[in-house]
């Protein structure tokens, strides 16, 4: 498996884990999303995050207590909806 490989797992991994939180009406804090998502603390902050900003995909708002939640955008929900439909196909295939 490649860098490539591993950093296409991780982002449909980190798009799958929002969307499913989103839709239980939570925005998790950014140590909230590592733990639920098990992406490595290093690659998030080394790789993932940079990618999923710089897609336009994710946001990362800071709070007034100085927390940082992950928030979809309209385009990441769009990815994350698609990703989510072929969910099934995906855990088959090994990709999460």
């Amino acid at each position: 498996m490649g860098i490539g490989d591993e950093l296409f797992r991780n982002v449909v991994k980190a798009l799958l884990t929002l969307h499913r939180l989103e839709k239980e009406g939570y925005s998790p804090t950014v140590s909230e999303f590592i733990r639920e998502s098990e992406i490595n603390h290093a690659v998030f902050y080394n790789h993932l995050k940079r990618n999923l900003e710089r897609s336009g995909w994710v946001i990362f708002k800071v709070n007034p207590d100085r927390t940082i939640t992950m928030h979809l955008t309209e385009k990441g929900r769009r990815v994350a909806e698609a990703l989510s439909s072929i969910e099934k196909e995906l855990r088959e295939a090994g990709v999460v």
